[in-house]
């Protein structure tokens, strides 16, 4: 008798019922995921480590595209990993038409499973080529665990030209 594994049975087009064990340590589990935010800006405190979310958003209106948005943050919470875990973040249309806009790779280590790991990315200059739907996507193992939908839209010029001020826009009095 073994233990401290999984057994997975198949029957071939033969109809030949084979079975595979494999061991706990070859099966891989990925992280559970709590939470996938985009924002504006992510304050760590130094003192505490707390995190602080500015101007959490799903939506960025542009006057002209390609747009190229000066700061995007994206924010998650894991849980329930495994040791070194491999995790991807990535931003793409949402039919994955194109290129993504941004992906990038790390590795997320965790002591133990019922420990929290709290990433806090930030990307600068991201150009988004045309308006509609993008996806902030976060995958472990090649496998999509979350994602956040960002939707580009076209902004409507203010009142007076691109130059106006946003607000109200206030009347001279009359007869001066």
């Amino acid at each position: 008798m073994t233990s401290g594994g999984c057994v997975s049975l198949r029957i071939d087009p033969a109809g030949i019922l084979w079975y595979d064990f494999r061991s706990m340590n070859d099966i891989t589990v990925n992280p559970d995921v709590l939470s996938l935010l985009v924002c504006d800006q992510i304050i760590t405190d130094r003192i505490t480590g707390k995190q602080s979310l500015i101007g959490l958003f799903s939506v960025i209106h542009g006057f002209r595209f390609p747009l190229t948005h000066p700061q995007l943050c994206v924010h998650a919470s894991l849980t329930d990993g495994r040791g070194k875990t491999p995790i991807m973040i990535r931003i793409a249309d949402a039919d994955d038409a194109r290129p993504p806009i941004v992906q990038g790779n790390g590795i997320v280590e965790f002591k133990n499973p019922r420990a929290i790991a709290n990433l806090a990315l930030q990307f600068h200059g991201l150009t988004f080529p045309q308006t509609g739907e993008y996806r902030v996507q976060l995958l472990s193992n090649k496998e999509l665990l979350r994602e956040a939908r960002l939707l580009l839209m076209l902004a409507k010029p203010p009142i007076g030209g691109m130059g106006a001020p946003p607000g109200p826009v206030e009347a001279e009095p009359p007869g001066e």
